[in-house]
């Protein structure tokens, strides 16, 4: 089968969005010249996707974002984080979707390729990026078969909220970067965690957020109050 991979348009927490209908219900989805994408072929059972962190320098050829990603030591190391922190962050943003929607995230196993692979950018730009990578066949929707989600080493990262907008949290950008690796776009400058700017007012999906979410995947069963979130 052939494959069709195209990056991003936009990136991870910077630039300007067009703006289309379903913005105005608070999300976006990634949509590729009429294309939408998506884990899995269905909602009817959870997809599981796997993620993990590179290891060693790699480079994608045909990515538009994260096309070179290295591992995050450098990255943890002028921010003063550990592995088990930004471990944490990662986890606990993956659960965020996982608790509306019908998608399921693990961690790769030793050996194997991550659905979702997470890195230091080797050539540091902005803040953060996603790609993605679809199958190319017939019909509107398509399957992702591959997603990058890469971070400016040479940026400090925080674990919290403390006002300064000019250091990014991890959980926040993870979970808005996962967005970004399952379908959705930026719905706006602000108000959802998908939106395009960086913001310290919440700190978890947002209405908007879990109504794209469940577009794509459908509702998760175990959650019966998946738009409703506190700050």
């Amino acid at each position: 089968m052939r494959r069709w991979f195209v990056g991003l348009a936009l990136a991870g927490l910077v630039g300007v969005g067009s703006a289309q209908a379903a913005g105005l219900l608070g999300f976006r989805l990634l949509d590729f010249n009429g294309v939408l994408v998506r884990w899995g072929v269905t909602d009817a059972q959870p997809v599981t996707v796997t993620y993990g962190f590179v290891e060693a320098p790699v480079t994608f050829s045909d990515a538009r974002n994260c096309r070179a990603m290295v591992p995050m030591d450098d990255l943890l190391k002028s921010s003063g984080l550990d592995r088990a922190t930004l471990e944490r962050e990662a986890a606990a943003a993956f659960e965020m979707w996982e608790q509306v929607a019908n998608i399921r995230f693990a961690p790769a196993r030793p050996g194997t390729r991550p659905d979702i692979q997470i890195g230091a950018q080797r050539d540091p730009i902005a803040f953060a990026f996603a790609d993605v990578a679809y199958v190319k066949g017939d019909g509107a929707v398509r399957p992702i078969e591959r997603s990058l989600i890469c971070f400016n080493p040479k940026k400090r990262w925080k674990v919290g909220f403390d006002g300064n907008l000019g250091v990014y949290d991890l959980r926040y950008t993870f979970a808005h970067e996962i967005g970004h690796a399952i379908g959705l776009d930026h719905p706006g400058g602000h108000g959802q965690l998908m939106s395009m700017h960086y913001q310290e007012t919440f700190r978890a999906l947002q209405t908007g957020d879990v109504d794209g979410a469940v577009r794509i995947y459908g509702r998760s069963p175990s959650s019966q109050q998946a738009a409703s979130f506190a700050k």
